[in-house]
């Protein structure tokens, strides 16, 4: 997978420099619960990133990808497929 556009920035020492850089990934099932998403009650199936400031080593998710769906089982469905390699 492609390194993200854009890099968050670091929200202990919100230094602009340097991009913080990805250590690691993992992708998880969320349920949409904002009355102001327009996905509300649905799952999102989220690839996040865990990035590591280069300057203070603190370590923080950056979510790169949601992808809606209506039910558990579709975002489960889907997830496992992405992990089998099916996907």
């Amino acid at each position: 997978m492609a390194e993200p556009a854009v890099h968050p920035r670091c929200k202990r020492c919100s230094r602009d420099d340097r991009s913080p850089r990805r250590i690691d990934s993992f992708d998880r099932i969320t349920l949409a619960d904002d009355p102001a998403d327009p996905n509300c009650g649905h799952f999102y199936l989220e690839t996040v990133y865990v990035m590591q400031c280069p300057d203070c080593d603190h370590r923080q998710e950056w979510v790169s990808k949601r992808t809606p769906y209506v039910s558990l089982r579709e975002a489960q469905k889907e997830m496992d497929a992405h992990l089998l390699g099916k996907g």
